[in-house]
């Protein structure tokens, strides 16, 4: 979109604004007083003597904005009032594998060597090629006596061919295949598991949830405190949602259509972006019905978390993410790994289930917030030493960040390196091309501003703070800023 076609005013809602209030407002904190949740008003460390139980949920591909009482009612019940919700939460590499690679190690791409789901940059086998697998959060937490235990998708490539395979730190391991519902077969503890068919009780979703809810309740007899990491497969394409919720709802957007909704003038976008216009009318109906299909997988997803919520015992943190988001037609697109921000933005809450809450409960936290974040968060939370040498991320309990990198390796867009801040998204392509949105005044990233003279100083400094991000470390060629 041209300089002179940008929206008005009275249309300009930023994402993390709309989200913000609408959490507000379905939460009934808006007149509880002041509501985010600085680093001042930090929570101490665990002492030894009362060690909290500690869960990481992860969604596949889900949505930040699908964190409403409408597709998330039991979520928004329980873990929002009882934690705090990020409204500017984001990941640097919007793709599954890279994604879960910097959530389990608090490191980006460029120092776990993961920058795609499979080949020789990407996938499980190069996150154990580099020797990941050594530095997790489970073997931190293990290391510091608490019983690990994975549920869910771990990585992609896993289990196929590995399902004797469990990696060091967990003591309990039920690891399920990439974006399968029905007719899949589980790494169980070293073990290949029997088929789960079709029935009802064998959707991935219920069974997921069982085995959680049976970790979380000791099976093993074990009084030490846990560490869980629940990795659900929704709503992952093909998104297929609980029998129950078949048709629940259509292609809803949960704010109303977006401006960038199948953007007619592209023209100012990279070429890459052009094609996609142009390819656009032969996808769309594929992307209207995974819209609907994936809200009514996320409302799946949902009434697990209510569940495992109820089993929960006292004194429990709870982190709830994503590990990327979903364009729907945005910019003429399905999909993620674009720089948007229906791809990179993602849910985020940190939660207590306890009488007396270590954190500011029911409050908005407007801070940015990445994956790398959740491993050093949880850990000071717990009172756990992190063994695995320094991480990138940040402790969001004491520290902030002004901006952070964003970038993707080639795949179906050209390969790409930029920042973001919570004001401004610029972005430099392998090829060339440049990208740079105002993201106060364009939430819906419609006006690339590269070209615009009047925008040149602050390109200059966009540009000059994505090399010094984009070649902090090693990465793969062609790069962007070689």
């Amino acid at each position: 979109m041209r300089p002179s076609e940008r929206p008005t005013a009275a249309r300009r809602r930023s994402f993390s604004t709309a989200f913000g209030a609408l959490i507000l407002l379905a939460t009934g904190l808006a007149t509880a007083g002041p509501h985010r949740s600085p680093a001042s008003a930090a929570a101490g460390p665990a002492t030894t003597t009362d060690r909290p139980n500690v869960v990481l949920i992860l969604s596949d591909d889900q949505r930040f904005d699908t964190i409403t009482p409408r597709y998330m009612p039991h979520t928004m019940r329980t873990l929002v009032p009882n934690g705090i919700t990020y409204t500017n939460a984001f990941v640097p590499d919007p793709l599954c594998c890279p994604s879960r690679a910097s959530t389990l190690t608090g490191n980006t791409s460029s120092r776990t060597g993961v920058w795609a789901n499979g080949g020789p940059i990407g996938g499980f086998k190069a996150f154990i090629r580099n020797g990941d697998q050594n530095r997790t959060i489970a073997t931190d937490f293990s290391a510091a006596g608490y019983r690990t235990g994975l549920v869910g998708k771990f990585l992609n490539g896993y289990p196929q061919g590995h399902w004797s395979y469990v990696p060091p730190g967990w003591d309990s391991w039920f690891a399920t295949p990439t974006g399968k519902y029905y007719d899949y077969e589980v790494a169980r503890n070293g073990h290949k598991s029997h088929l789960f068919g079709t029935s009802p009780r064998d959707y991935v979703g219920r069974v997921e949830t069982n085995n959680a809810i049976r970790f979380v309740g000791g099976a093993d007899g074990s009084q030490k405190p846990f560490f869980l990491y629940l990795a659900f497969t929704g709503p992952h394409e093909p998104a297929k949602p609980d029998p129950r919720d078949v048709d629940r709802f259509g292609p809803e957007w949960p704010n109303g259509e977006p401006l960038s909704y199948e953007e007619a003038d592209v023209s100012d976008k990279p070429a890459w972006v052009q094609r996609d216009a142009a390819e656009w009318p032969r996808h769309r109906d594929y992307f209207v019905n995974l819209h609907a299909h994936m809200l009514d997988t996320t409302f799946s997803i949902d009434r697990e978390v209510g569940r495992f919520w109820r089993a929960l015992p006292e004194n429990t943190y709870v982190l709830y993410a994503s590990d990327n988001g979903e364009l729907w037609g945005e910019h003429n697109r399905g999909g993620k790994v674009v720089p948007y921000n229906e791809s990179i933005r993602v849910p985020l809450i940190l939660a207590y289930k306890g009488t007396s809450s270590p954190i500011a409960r029911g409050t908005i936290d407007d801070r940015i917030a990445l994956n790398i974040d959740y491993l050093p968060t949880l850990e000071h939370l717990a009172g756990v030493p992190h063994r695995g040498g320094a991480t990138e991320g940040k402790d969001l309990m004491t520290s902030a960040r002004p901006s952070f990198e964003v970038n993707h390796v080639g795949h179906a867009v050209p390969t790409y390196c930029g920042v973001r801040s919570l004001n401004w998204l610029f972005v430099k392509y392998a090829t060339g091309t440049q990208e740079l949105y105002d993201e106060k005044a364009d939430p819906f990233e419609l006006t690339n501003l590269a070209q615009d003279p009047g925008s040149a100083t602050r390109l200059a400094e966009m540009r000059s703070r994505a090399r010094e991000l984009c070649t902090a470390g090693p990465h793969p060629e062609p790069w962007p800023f070689s």
